[in-house]
């Protein structure tokens, strides 16, 4: 049987090179400020192609209290789509860490009339500069008044700006690059841009 439990941020040190081998597998899941432990059967569940991603998004929806397909589950800035799909099919191990956002149409605003909106570009460099472009503009300066001057209520902040970076992250994700070696490398380039954004974001919010 699979547990679950919700970790402090002090918590969310723990790294792979530090679980007890003898310990059944763990991951941590992120939902806002919160690391969120997976706890398997035994031992080796992970590595042996046992624990999938649908364990994983089951027990993340029964803690968060969502329907399971609301529960959007990212590692290494993409999406784990599939639930069949083990966790080692993704080079993921005792103790790594995934990211989750709660997406649902229920909590979407209805709009009654919308401007038309321009084309979007068919070249995945040029999709992929736009959503550079659109964080510069809008993600960045935020993150920069974040760093220099984090405001009282930090953590609401600090979740804010994680689920902005996670959006991009997505967004990037739906880019099709595959048979574009040049477009590979520039989306590499922007997801590790956006995995700074939020190495800062997470320094400044642990900081005093």
């Amino acid at each position: 049987m699979r547990k679950f439990f919700g970790l402090d941020d002090s918590d969310s040190s723990r790294t792979t090179s530090s679980y007890d081998l003898s310990k059944p597998d763990h991951v941590l899941v992120k939902h806002g400020k919160q690391f969120l432990r997976v706890d398997f059967s035994k031992p080796g569940d992970i590595s042996k192609g046992i624990a999938t991603v649908g364990d994983v998004r089951a027990t993340t929806a029964r803690f968060l209290g969502v329907p399971k397909h609301d529960v959007v589950l990212v590692a290494g800035g993409k999406k784990l789509r599939d639930d069949k799909d083990t966790l080692a099919s993704h080079k993921l191990m005792s103790g790594s860490r995934l990211m989750c956002l709660v997406s649902s149409a229920q909590h979407a605003v209805p709009v009654r009339q919308q401007a038309p909106k321009p084309p979007k570009p068919t070249d995945p460099i040029e999709r992929i500069n736009l959503v550079m472009d659109a964080a510069d503009k809008e993600l960045v300066p935020m993150i920069d008044d974040f760093v220099a001057s984090p405001p009282n209520d930090k953590g609401d902040k600090h979740r804010m700006l994680s689920e902005l970076i996670l959006q991009r992250l997505f967004a990037l994700d739906e880019i099709d690059t595959h048979e574009n070696p040049d477009a590979r490398k520039r989306r590499k380039e922007a997801v590790n841009k956006f995995h700074e954004y939020q190495a800062r974001v997470d320094e400044a919010n642990i900081g005093d």
